[in-house]
């Protein structure tokens, strides 16, 4: 009974480990305290694959290696909890943490080079490995209490974060590991046989609460894991293994051999997970260069003329959308004359209101249009000023709903343009140039990084509940933007002032004109008037003149801004 439980407690530890530690490499790259969490989970990956192995066969001097394992853990510990603290106290350990680091060092290599670093491994499979003594045992215990004082050290004193949220997991997983290395020490000296299985147990709980903490931090704080998905890859990531096992002993290999598939499945899955991250970030981070370029087209010098500016951003659009072809229409008199154009019809073209005419994006219908097979409306008011248009994608076979969202975006961005060298034309914009750089336009042209649709979707219900201060304090805009204040109820008054005050930095000027408002006044007034003075839709529709199809994919974009600006003030704030 003994040898199962140690078994599959070994097996479900390894397991978690190392998809934990991918799952935070994934998610959590450049993060420091990601880093080291994914270190700690490889360590003890490690350790648990070799206390597995060690069940089936005892060979002297793998019980060092083990102890290697746990040394490199330990230290990766020490140094997220001290990431915790302020810098000057951070500043103020480092002694403490250059002693830790040099005996773990000399800890190791003095177990690995002893040839008694541990005795009587040879059939001790259930069983904690007992000390040869001498200098490499008084060092491992040596390490293992400068590592817990220094980890306590750092999650009790200071700013006692250890019972503050973002440090109540870190504590918890602490305190498991505490118990499970003072299990282990007084079992090296202990005359009588100690369970193993005790040992790792405590040893798996304590550092899946690290792991869990880790998440939580970078959720909660950085924004980069996900709670709703952690436990969902975790499950499933369980019943792989245990399928593949299961799978294993039917077809007759040796238990023996469990440990190691199980191994190859994480690690697989693992790096399957982390190309695909890799992948999507990097095609992220061209749509959001890409955006941020758009924007920077707003604010250039009035040398470059509109044309210009809309080819390139025509040009910038494609390579984003990997479309094969795509083109810029903008309306003149009833007719709309093709300003930018790629592989399709030429520049200067005259396209009938009727073949560009959209409410949305929408397919193109129009044969007379070579090339494009989709169109994006520019609206000003309840009139299309513009339209933009793409072809077939190169290498997909159909754009995706964020590809979709992009060519939105940027049919907005071409409206704003639009609008604002038709305004400068006739003399009704006042401040020139300087009105389209605005501090709207600046902060949001800064913001050209890629948004988690989720932070999306809490910031509009954060919008939505923004009188109600009570449903505020238990949003979780409250912990990812770190707002610190006693109650809830104080927490969701401090949240409404910084959602209104985000509203309030999309002013373009501080004199709001006489309607109907320019272009560039729409981001602010559709959040201000919708969700601070709880203006009816239908109303605002009314001030802007614009139809519900505009409101509607207007708000959408707003939001989204809105969400760029809070997330770089966040990040501004934590630097």
């Amino acid at each position: 009974m003994l040898f199962q439980a140690t078994l599959l407690v070994d097996l479900i530890a390894m397991s978690i480990c190392l998809w934990m530690a991918f799952y935070l490499l994934a998610r959590g790259y450049p993060s420091t305290i990601a880093m080291r969490g994914a270190v700690l989970l490889i360590s003890l990956g490690a350790f648990f694959f070799g206390a597995y192995n060690n069940l089936f066969e005892q060979i002297p001097g793998t019980a060092a290696w083990r102890a290697a394992f746990l040394i490199t853990g330990l230290t990766q510990w020490y140094h997220i909890t001290l990431q915790l603290l302020p810098e000057k106290a951070q500043i103020r350990s480092r002694p403490l943490t250059y002693l830790i680091y040099i005996v773990g060092f000399i800890t190791v290599a003095m177990l690995l080079g002893a040839r008694n670093a541990f005795v009587d491994e040879a059939g001790n499979a259930l069983y904690v490995a007992h000390s040869g003594g001498g200098l490499p045992y008084i060092l491992y215990g040596v390490f293992e209490i400068a590592v817990f004082t220094g980890i306590h050290y750092n999650l009790l004193a200071y700013d006692r974060v250890g019972f503050k949220p973002e440090g109540r997991y870190f504590l918890l997983g602490s305190f498991f590991a505490l118990i499970g290395v003072a299990y282990g020490i007084v079992s090296l000296a202990f005359p009588s046989p100690m369970p193993r299985l005790i040992q790792d147990l405590l040893a798996f709980c304590g550092v899946f609460a690290m792991g869990l903490s880790v998440a939580h931090q970078q959720a909660m704080v950085e924004r980069r894991t996900s709670l709703q998905e952690f436990p969902v890859t975790g499950v499933m990531t369980i019943l792989l293994v245990l399928i593949y096992a299961l799978a294993s002993l039917s077809l007759g290999l040796p238990l023996q051999l469990v440990g190691p598939i199980a191994a190859f499945v994480v690690l697989t899955h693992g790096l399957y997970d982390l190309a695909r991250e890799y992948l999507e970030r990097s095609r992220a981070r061209k749509e959001s260069n890409f955006r941020k370029q758009l924007r920077q087209l707003e604010a250039e010098s009035p040398e470059n003329t509109l044309r210009l500016r809309l080819q390139q951003g025509l040009e910038m659009m494609c390579r984003s959308l990997d479309a094969s072809s795509g083109l810029i229409a903008v309306r003149e008199g009833q007719e709309f004359v093709v300003m930018a154009t790629r592989n399709s019809v030429e520049a200067e073209r005259r396209l009938l209101s009727s073949q560009v005419f959209f409410d949305d994006v929408a397919k193109a219908w129009a044969e007379s249009i070579p090339g494009i097979i989709l169109f994006a409306p520019s609206f000003d008011g309840r009139t299309q000023i513009a339209v933009v248009g793409i072809g077939k994608p190169n290498v997909k076979l159909e754009y995706s709903s964020g590809d979709l969202e992009l060519l939105s975006e940027v049919a907005d961005q071409v409206g704003t343009l639009v609008s604002l060298e038709n305004s400068r034309r006739a003399g009704q914009l006042r401040g020139g140039q300087n009105e389209t750089d605005s501090e709207s336009d600046r902060m949001l042209g800064a913001m050209g990084r890629d948004l988690n649709p989720e932070f999306v979707k809490t910031v509009e219900d954060g919008l939505r509940h923004l009188s109600d201060v009570i449903t505020l304090g238990q949003s979780p805009l409250v912990d990812t933007l770190e707002i610190k204040a006693g109650s809830h109820v104080e927490r969701g008054r401090e949240l409404q002032k910084t959602l209104t005050e985000a509203i309030e930095m999309l002013r373009p000027t501080d004199k709001r004109p006489p309607e109907p408002l320019p272009r560039v006044w729409y981001n602010h007034v559709v959040l201000h008037d919708a969700y601070v003075e709880g203006v009816p839709n239908r109303e605002i529709m009314a001030r802007l003149y614009i139809s519900e199809g505009t409101f509607n994919r207007t708000r959408r974009n707003a939001i989204r801004g809105l969400a760029r600006l809070l997330t770089e003030k966040n990040r501004q704030a934590r630097s």
